[in-house]
C-alpha cells in the first residue's frame, strides 16, 4: 500500500558501502539491483549543446549496505528494520532522494540494466590490472579480486531479495503523469492557457 501516494516504479539502485581511511572516507560502490521506489519527481535536463537527459528522483525503500552486512555479520533479526519513507521539508522538497535516469514497470526489464551495470564494474576491474599471463603473481591476484566481487556480488543479490520481499505489499503504479500530458490536462482544464 501506497500512503503516500507517490508512484511506485521499479529502478537501478547503486549499492554503496561506507568507506574507510584507505579510500579517503568516499562510499565505494560494490554492485547494481534492482529495487522498488517512490518516484518524488521526473523533468527534463536540458545542456548546453542541444541534448536533454530525462531524469527522476526516486526514495529507495532500503539502501543501507553497510548496515545490512554488519546485521548479516551479527545474524541479526533485524536484518532490514531501516525502511526509509518518504518525506518532505516544509518545503515539500524531499529529505532523502537519488537521481537516476530510468524508471521500470517490470522487474526484468530492470534486471537486464542492473547486470549490464555489474557485469561493466567486473571488465574495468580487469582492465585496470595489465598482466601477462606469465605472471603467476599477478594472475593470482586478479583472480583473488574477481572472487571478492563474485562475493559482494552476491551479498547485493541477497540485499535485493529481502528488499524486494520486504516491499512485496508496494504496488507498481500503471501510468504516472508525464510533463506533457500534464501540460494537456491543464489545457484540458483551462483552455485559456
Amino acid at each position: 500500500m501506497n500512503d503516500n501516494k507517490f508512484p511506485i516504479k521499479y529502478a537501478v539502485l547503486e549499492l554503496k558501502e561506507t568507506g574507510g581511511y584507505y579510500c579517503s572516507y568516499q562510499d565505494i560502490v560494490r554492485g547494481y539491483i534492482v529495487s522498488k521506489c517512490w518516484v518524488i519527481e521526473s523533468g527534463i535536463k536540458y545542456f548546453p549543446n542541444g541534448e536533454s537527459k530525462i531524469f527522476h528522483q526516486v526514495i529507495f525503500p532500503y539502501k543501507d549496505l553497510s548496515d545490512f552486512k554488519i546485521s548479516l555479520r551479527n545474524n541479526s533479526e533485524e536484518i532490514m528494520d531501516k525502511k526509509i519513507i518518504p518525506t518532505c521539508y516544509a518545503s515539500f522538497n524531499p529529505y532523502v532522494y537519488d537521481t537516476v535516469s530510468d524508471i521500470f514497470d517490470c522487474y526484468e526489464d530492470a534486471k537486464v540494466i542492473a547486470n549490464e551495470k555489474n557485469e561493466e564494474m567486473k571488465r574495468q576491474l580487469v582492465s585496470e590490472i595489465n598482466y601477462s599471463v606469465s605472471n603467476s603473481k599477478l594472475k593470482e591476484t586478479l583472480d583473488e579480486m574477481r572472487k571478492d566481487f563474485d562475493e559482494q556480488l552476491d551479498i547485493c543479490e541477497l540485499f535485493e531479495e529481502l528488499s524486494l520481499s520486504n516491499t512485496e505489499n508496494m504496488e507498481i503504479t500503471d501510468n504516472i503523469e508525464t510533463f506533457k500530458n500534464h501540460q494537456l490536462s491543464k489545457k484540458k482544464d483551462n483552455p485559456t492557457l
